[in-house]
């Protein structure tokens, strides 16, 4: 593109005038029509003298052949102006209609904005809360039966889902609550893809330890890259120590965020494995076994004292032969949708507290959206029925 001449007496009017805007839309109408007729005699020019060019060329034609072929290109490209002309509405340009993915792109970007927008007071919420449930944390951990300080101390989260408020959540808590360690039963990611790994950085920030058993969302390459995370530590049948509770961490082996496994299939093959996770329950002998799926622990009753899982987006506690099953609600409150909206559904967190290798109680933590209510209700859990039976 080339700048020929530049009307100065034109531009200064349109940029002086009250509104250079609307001046410049008024003289681009005026000259418009008058741009668009030379264009389309020129047009319609070319297209007889190639209709004409056209018809005499042809195999056993005379000079006036070249009349009706001037006509007929003539009356072609015509028809094509007015095929052009006809439903063409300058009106629907303000009112556009997008077909297909792309319609969804207004409400994203609107959303994504507000978000963006959103995002300090958000975080300011989070902070906010984590302090109002750290005070009363702390003043009522002399206070409540099995608080006594000097206890081991785990947080239990699950189901983040992608969801940043919920990372922010689990972070501010364990810096709030000075827990020990950070415990993940997983779907960290949503869709399996190994960019969604880079969420895990949120929560490599966290000041203390953080172990990740995967879930059935968590795909192969998400939990590898997890892995690569410095500050976080993915368990696949791992033992470790945190004071004198030994966890061991079996992650779900079933991927179904890609609809290639149904829900069922995925149900029968957590089933089918659990045999191998009493096996390893067995090899391991430790305190506290660490699952996403509560299935995965069916054959491990009696075998360790607590399980932990996810899964659900519930919480859940239940017995098994004299283990005790303790499954969390979502700590994202399911997902990335209730980051900046009220939601039914809570962010869920639970502190399990140790004595020595022994739980002795569970605090269950509960948000309700992002308005910053919140319940804190302390569960003690009982000493196994032989240890009960030795102390009286």
């Amino acid at each position: 593109m080339q700048v020929v001449a530049v009307d100065v007496e034109a531009a200064q009017r349109a940029v002086t005038g009250g509104d250079p805007v609307a001046a410049l839309q008024a003289q681009i109408t005026e000259d418009l029509p008058g741009v668009f007729r030379r264009f389309a005699g020129q047009v319609l020019l070319f297209a007889a003298g190639t209709g004409a060019a056209a018809a005499l060329l042809l195999p056993g034609r005379r000079l006036w052949h070249a009349v009706p072929g001037a006509l007929g290109g003539t009356g072609a490209v015509g028809l094509l102006f007015l095929a052009a002309w006809l439903p063409y509405d300058i009106d629907a340009f303000r009112e556009p209609v997008l077909e297909g993915e792309l319609a969804r792109a207004p409400g994203l970007i609107a959303a994504a904005e507000r978000n963006l927008a959103d995002l300090e007071a958000v975080r300011s919420r989070v902070e906010t809360l984590s302090d109002r449930l750290a005070e009363l944390y702390a003043a009522s951990i002399d206070e409540l039966p099995g608080g006594a300080r000097g206890e081991t101390s785990i947080l239990h989260v699950s189901d983040i889902h992608l969801n940043p408020l919920g990372a922010e959540l689990v972070v501010q808590l364990a810096e709030d609550l000075g827990v020990d360690a950070i415990l993940d039963t997983g779907d960290l990611t949503t869709f399996g893809f190994a960019i969604e790994a880079r969420f895990g950085r949120i929560l490599a920030g966290a000041p203390v330890p953080y172990y990740v058993v995967p879930g059935n969302h968590d795909s192969a390459q998400t939990r590898e890259q997890l892995a690569a995370i410095g500050g976080l530590t993915v368990l696949d049948g791992d033992v470790v120590e945190v004071g004198e509770v030994r966890i061991l961490g079996v992650p779900d082996p079933t991927f179904t965020a890609s609809n290639e496994l149904s829900t069922e299939d995925a149900n029968r093959r957590k089933l089918a494995l659990a045999d191998r996770v009493a096996e390893l329950v067995r090899d391991a002998a430790p305190d506290l076994l660490a699952v996403h799926d509560a299935r995965q622990a069916a054959e491990s009753g009696g075998l360790v004292p607590v399980v932990v899982a996810g899964h659900t987006h519930r919480r859940g506690e239940a017995e098994l032969d004299g283990t005790r099953v303790f499954t969390v609600g979502s700590t994202g409150a399911t997902g990335l949708g209730a980051f900046t909206v009220e939601t039914d559904l809570p962010y869920e967190a639970q502190v399990l507290r140790f004595d020595g290798s022994r739980l002795v109680a569970i605090d269950y933590l509960t948000v309700a959206g992002v308005s910053g209510d919140f319940t804190l209700e302390r569960r003690l859990v009982p000493p196994p029925a032989d240890e009960r039976d030795a102390e009286g």
